[in-house]
């Protein structure tokens, strides 16, 4: 199994998009969370309730919020598209036949972040950003 993994920067750009194996998902977030992240997004769907039970046993005092997921990959098809735009013969296919080559959890995870920010929910305390 894998998971989504997006890092945006306290202003909101995007730092990095990554597909990490689930087991591996704490272990990873330990990089982030030692560089001083403030925050954690978890998508709600059916693992979320094991990952945010991890998360917290691992680090209790950082803030970890569920987001709604619904149509994120159909979305993440889209933004991918938007970063990687077809090139010959293939842009004149619509996008909605094309079917990427890679995986698109990055750009969910992605999403899942943005929609936590687009909620206008106020910053951790002791986020500079």
């Amino acid at each position: 199994m894998k998971c989504g993994y997006a890092v945006v920067s306290g202003s909101g750009e995007r730092v990095s998009l990554e597909i990490v194996p689930a087991d591996s998902l704490v272990e990873r977030t330990s990089v982030d969370v030692a560089a001083g992240a403030a925050m954690i997004c978890v998508g709600n769907a059916t693992r979320s309730a094991s990952v945010v039970a991890s998360l917290r046993e691992r680090w209790p005092d950082v803030p970890i919020a569920l987001v709604d997921e619904r149509n994120t990959t159909l979305l993440a098809r889209r933004r991918y598209y938007e970063d990687h735009p077809p090139r010959g013969l293939l842009r004149f296919v619509p996008r909605g036949l094309l079917v990427p080559n890679e995986p698109l959890d990055g750009y969910a995870a992605l999403l899942i972040v943005e929609r936590y920010l687009a909620q206008g929910t106020p910053k951790p305390p002791g986020d500079k950003a």
